[in-house]
């Protein structure tokens, strides 16, 4: 059977019981959505606080393992019972699917009872295994199965572009997401082979990879064919109430047309979040039982009345309301611009789309003449502990010279010529750097990068020799190291001082005035609560007008940014006087069919 008759069995069937399929999916989202995601991030978070953990990091995991083992062993101890839920989660919607296909013999009860049998007759080696199988698929098994307690689970942005920009990581990226993919269809059965017939998970290996022998490509296209279908109806369906909304937007009743038009987009982004899990679930069903002719083989008795049938349907239609009219009562703020604020926007290095060589003063003279709220720029410490402007570890990607700045001095460095989009500049230091914002009347938020030269000694003779003209301009700092913020705060409580998270795990209780976080990780829960605490939120890199719209919706404090002329006009226009019809759209790209968060 070929890959648009799979397309085409499948929807079928999920219309001709679309009831039960929603009340399954829909029902188990929101116990993830709103009670096991809220708590487990409420546990990790009373861990922490308990075990006086202010922070989690990559900077820190060895501190935490060495000097409070108890919030390592907590963590850990939380992270396998993630795990165990997404098995959980895998596994009743399968075997829920699978009572669906087979006309319900059992009750919803019954279901979750042989889904707790499987988790207990589960050996400890095949979760172990599981851990493994799900790190190496999760970037292809992302489009069939999605969890909200795999959010975090991702590569940060800045990592990823990072990769790319050399060619060989770039090409074992490309290679990792070719072996992820190229497994993750051979092993599509596995799962089910591992709850279905509680196969040893060797055995379940073994047996997977024999029945997609010779199969990969027809696997592949049956998946890519069922995405292009889902995602061709989903931007159908945005587009004609985008279409709608531009023509009432001229009317009287712009804003009534509106709350119901995010009133429909709302309801329709849950049915297919729920269709899309279905057809993936059936997928794997399909290949696991070897039969793609099992979508047309109807159960000879659906052990559900007329009347049950009507009654679950109106009770799922109803659910659904319910939750999509809270949805939208919550959102009606935004449809009334209170949501929408334009954020500080910050050039990100000084420069702007390429415009000149990174850190340097005459990329900063051209930017700030563009007026960004701030400039970003780098500063590091030299062989004679003086402060130069500088973003990278060692001076061979600008420069060709293969030094750290750390062993040259001030005056060395200042004679170096840096190159850069077809642009040349001098090394310049912080001192010469600090003078020509001030001449262009240019506030800077200053990165202070630590390297094994840093010393505490120069956090404090940072603070003597440059603090008070800081706090005099309104300039701000932001840093990676912990250690450098704390101390920046104790010698200096009136400075401005943001901690730079690479990642959010959990929201960490410093002393610092707010948190610079990268965008693939930051969320509004995070944005939320540090607005209750009274703290700012930056985020970075933001480089396209997807990102920025989803910054605003956020309600970010500020982005920091290569392409500062573009973000700027972004802002403007989702700021100054903006229609419905754009506020809509700016909340379409907000909505996810892949992840809830």
């Amino acid at each position: 059977m070929g890959a648009w008759r799979f397309w085409w069995d499948s929807t079928r069937r999920f219309y001709k019981n679309w009831g039960s399929y929603v009340a399954l999916i829909f029902s188990t989202n929101l116990v993830i959505s709103y009670l096991a995601v809220p708590f487990f991030n409420w546990l990790l978070e009373m861990l922490l606080k308990w075990q006086g953990v202010s922070y989690v990091s990559y900077t820190n995991v060895l501190s935490i393992i060495i000097h409070t083992p108890i919030a390592a062993l907590g963590m850990l101890a939380i992270l396998l019972a993630v795990i165990i839920l997404i098995y959980w989660q895998f596994a009743f919607l399968l075997l829920g699917i699978i009572n669906i296909f087979r006309g319900r013999p059992q009750t919803i009860r019954q279901v979750l009872r042989t889904t707790v049998t499987s988790l207990t007759l589960t050996s400890p080696s095949t979760f172990l295994f599981f851990i493994g199988y799900f790190i190496v698929i999760l970037p292809f098994g992302s489009f069939i199965f999605t969890t909200p307690l795999l959010n975090k689970a991702r590569i940060p942005a800045f990592i990823v572009s990072y990769l790319l920009e050399n060619p060989w990581m770039a090409l074992g990226l490309a290679g990792f997401y070719l072996i992820a993919g190229y497994l993750g269809i051979r092993l599509i059965s596995l799962l089910p082979l591992m709850i279905i017939d509680r196969l040893p998970w060797k055995t379940a290996v073994t047996r997977s990879w024999q029945q997609t022998k010779h199969r990969t490509l027809r696997y592949l296209w049956t998946m890519l064919v069922t995405l292009f279908m889902i995602l061709v109806a989903v931007t159908l369906i945005y587009m004609l109430i985008y279409l709608a909304q531009l023509g009432f937007d001229k009317t009287g009743i712009a804003m009534a047309a509106a709350t119901v038009n995010l009133f429909i987009m709302e309801a329709i982004t849950e049915v297919i979040i729920c269709y899309t899990t279905a057809v993936f679930m059936m997928l794997i069903i399909v290949c696991y039982r070897q039969d793609f002719t099992l979508l047309r083989q109807a159960p000879q008795h659906f052990n559900e009345a007329p009347r049950m049938k009507r009654w679950t349907r109106a009770s799922v239609a109803i659910g659904i309301l319910l939750a999509t009219s809270l949805l939208v009562a919550v959102n009606l703020v935004y449809l009334n611009g209170l949501v929408i604020t334009k954020p500080i926007i910050i050039s990100h290095r000084g420069v702007d789309d390429g415009n000149g060589v990174q850190n340097t003063i005459p990329a900063l003279i051209k930017t700030s003449k563009e007026h960004p709220d701030y400039v970003e720029m780098d500063i590091q410490v030299t062989k004679d502990h003086q402060f130069v402007v500088m973003h990278d570890p060692t001076l061979k990607a600008l420069a060709g010279i293969n030094k750290k700045p750390s062993q040259l001095t001030l005056k060395q460095l200042e004679k170096i010529t840096v190159r850069e989009n077809g642009h040349q500049a001098k090394i310049p230091s912080f001192d010469a750097y600090l003078k020509a914002a001030r001449q262009h009347h240019q506030k800077l938020l200053v990165e202070i990068k630590t390297s094994s030269a840093y010393t505490s000694a120069d956090t404090k003779r940072f603070i003597n020799r440059y603090g008070a003209t800081l706090l005099a301009h309104h300039d701000q700092v932001h840093t990676l190291s912990y250690k450098v913020m704390r101390d920046l705060k104790r010698l200096d409580s009136q400075q401005f001082v943001s901690y730079i998270l690479p990642y959010n795990l959990t929201f960490p209780h410093t002393d610092a005035n707010g948190y610079t976080m990268e965008v693939t990780t930051l969320n509004d829960q995070f944005v939320d609560k540090a607005d209750r605490n009274h703290k700012t939120v930056y985020a970075w890199d933001i480089d396209d007008t997807d990102q920025m719209d989803r910054m605003m919706f956020m309600g970010v404090t500020g982005i920091i940014t290569d392409n500062l002329k573009e973000m700027q006009q972004e802002a403007k226009s989702n700021t100054d006087h903006p229609s419905y019809a754009k506020l809509l759209l700016t909340f379409m790209n907000e909505l996810s069919l892949t992840s809830n968060e």
